[in-house]
């Protein structure tokens, strides 16, 4: 597994869109949820470890996303600070090619600028977040900012390139594998789930490295397409949570035109950091995991 330390944000934030990569629905939700019960376990199958239902989920997930080789969208952005009380808002758009391209542009919502959004009965002041661009082209990883005009980039080792990127730190952006998903994370459906309406998944990670990464990852799914309605991260500390909502999701069909999206001109970028990944153990030991859960709401 690449241990990719300082841009396991924006790449844990990505690993959602999978091969399929809107909407209000969150939002509404946000508020309606605010007082809502813990997450609940799924009813665990001593065979496989999840429920059949949620089984059944992920196969489909698997399935669905290997429909999808080409597709791009549009996404907002809020980052909660539960020290400061404030949030970074920013509005962002993606690209997705499989079996291992990803890039999100991050630019900040002015709109939201000093309005004041609740989060289970706490109020965070809004702030525009930082103009940035991630990108993953297969064989490097660049992590671009706008306003300074600077970029680190991470060269991906050949064993991970391609659908083997699959095991590395990106595993359900490039390519939703049933049975690595059941060894790599503890899964279960949490409070919002509903067949009918929306699937809500909840993810621990048990590997260590990941662990050092993020405490939990939801994803809320429409369950008749399997895109990717939210998601939600929690870093390691509690104090910080993320939520992505997806408002536009494109398949492409033809080639990217005017051109892809994957190589942008740097000529007038300074280049801060230029590695090569190491990658770690692929089972390295699990710690205990939380799993109190967090719920997107």
């Amino acid at each position: 597994m690449l241990q990719i330390m300082t841009y396991s944000g924006r790449m844990s934030a990505l690993l959602f869109l999978c091969g399929t990569c809107l909407s209000s629905l969150l939002y509404a939700q946000e508020t309606r949820q605010a007082t809502a019960n813990p997450a609940r376990p799924a009813p665990l199958s001593t065979e496989a470890g999840i429920s059949p239902e949620l089984l059944t989920i992920l196969q489909t997930w698997e399935t669905q996303s290997g429909t999808v080789t080409r597709s791009r969208g549009e996404f907002s952005r809020i980052e909660y600070d539960k020290i400061m009380l404030s949030a970074k808002c920013a509005l962002g758009k993606y690209w997705y090619e499989g079996p291992d391209k990803g890039r999100m542009d991050f630019s900040p919502n002015e709109a939201a600028t000093g309005k004041e959004v609740k989060k289970r009965n706490q109020v965070f002041t809004c702030n525009p977040d930082q103009a940035k661009t991630w990108i993953c082209n297969g064989k490097e990883i660049l992590d671009i900012d706008i306003v300074k005009k600077e970029y680190n980039r991470i060269k991906i080792p050949a064993q991970y390139q391609g659908q083997n990127i699959a095991d590395g730190p990106l595993p359900f952006l490039f390519g939703m594998n049933a049975q690595k998903m059941q060894q790599r994370y503890m899964l279960e459906l949490g409070s919002l789930h509903d067949p009918h309406k929306i699937i809500h998944i909840i993810a621990y990670p048990k590997l260590a490295a990941e662990q050092r990464e993020y405490r939990v990852a939801e994803v809320l799914l429409d369950p008749t397409t399997y895109l990717p309605q939210a998601v939600q991260l929690m870093d390691t500390t509690g104090n910080k949570e993320t939520v992505y909502v997806f408002s536009k999701h494109d398949k492409v069909s033809g080639p990217w035109l005017p051109t892809a999206p994957w190589n942008p001109p740097m000529l007038f970028y300074k280049e801060i950091t230029n590695q090569t990944a190491e990658p770690t153990l692929e089972r390295e030991a699990a710690r205990p995991f939380n799993t109190q859960g967090i719920m997107l709401r």
